[in-house]
């Protein structure tokens, strides 16, 4: 009888050791999950209006290229250079805060929250559409930069404050280093010679070199309607996304609507572009 009460006791003791360490490391598991839910947030709500802004800045250039008549000024001397610089600093300045945001959130990617899978999953399709090599060549499929173009644009738009803190350079000192250093310069050929080929084409009527940048333009503004909904829809244009191209992988895309050419549309002012 003595022994069957050892054993009882033994296995009770047993029993509950077993519940108190699976308890304990639940315990431990829900607080790591609730701190890393706690520190991402707290780095999307640091990057979101950056990252935001930088979004809608390079959505509206886009929209004012392909959909407005923004490519007209190239034939004004004192405003060609403009529309080449600026449109190479909006791209690196999109890059820079993208590269910022990655940096400093690694375990973004792995976060179970539904916004941030989002998140994550749009980012890795404007990178995926940045990149697509379709083999058309440059002069009917322009502005494709590699992954690793991608990074290092936002590697060097990317500079470091006194305390650490990452930050992206603006227009003033991108423009110097622009003009100045041809290394430095070199980085952003893909965009100048994109900007020349939709020269071209406009005056040909062929749509087809605006086709990445239309899908660009709606994954943009997909990733502006998931950090900031307002800022599209209270914008000054009821139409959120330009005429879409072929093989859009935006969220609720129109279809595929591009006219023949687009020197026809309205001139509707859009803010930035």
């Amino acid at each position: 009888m003595i022994d069957v009460v050892s054993i009882i006791i033994a296995v009770v003791s047993l029993v509950g050791s077993l519940v108190a360490a699976g308890f304990t490391g639940w315990i431990s598991f829900y607080i790591d999950q609730v701190k890393r839910r706690s520190e991402t947030k707290a780095l999307l709500h640091k990057y979101r209006d950056p990252l935001t802004l930088a979004a809608y800045d390079l959505q509206s250039r886009i929209w004012g290229l392909v959909q407005l008549n923004l490519l007209r000024y190239i034939e004004e001397e004192d405003k060609k250079d403009l529309v080449y610089v600026y449109t190479a600093f909006l791209v690196g300045q999109y890059f820079s805060w993208t590269y910022i945001l990655r940096r400093q959130a690694q375990f973004l990617r792995f976060s179970t929250d539904k916004t941030n899978k989002r998140l994550n999953q749009i980012l890795d399709t404007i990178t995926g559409e940045f990149a697509l090599d379709t083999h058309e060549g440059d002069d009917l499929d322009p502005f494709m930069l590699w992954r690793g173009q991608q990074m290092a644009i936002g590697e060097l738009m990317t500079l470091v404050e006194e305390n650490g803190q990452l930050y992206c350079m603006g227009f003033a000192a991108f423009t110097h280093r622009y003009r100045d250093e041809p290394e430095f310069k070199r980085w952003f050929q893909p965009i100048e010679k994109g900007i020349s080929v939709l020269v071209n084409a406009r005056t040909s009527g062929n749509p087809m070199a605006t086709y990445r940048l239309r899908r660009l333009q709606h994954l943009l503004a997909d990733l502006i309607l998931l950090l900031d909904e307002d800022r599209l829809k209270l914008g000054p244009n009821k139409q959120i996304k330009v005429n879409a191209a072929t093989d859009c992988r935006c969220e609720g895309c129109p279809g595929v609507i591009v006219a023949p050419s687009d020197s026809d549309s309205p001139s509707t002012k859009v803010p930035g572009s």
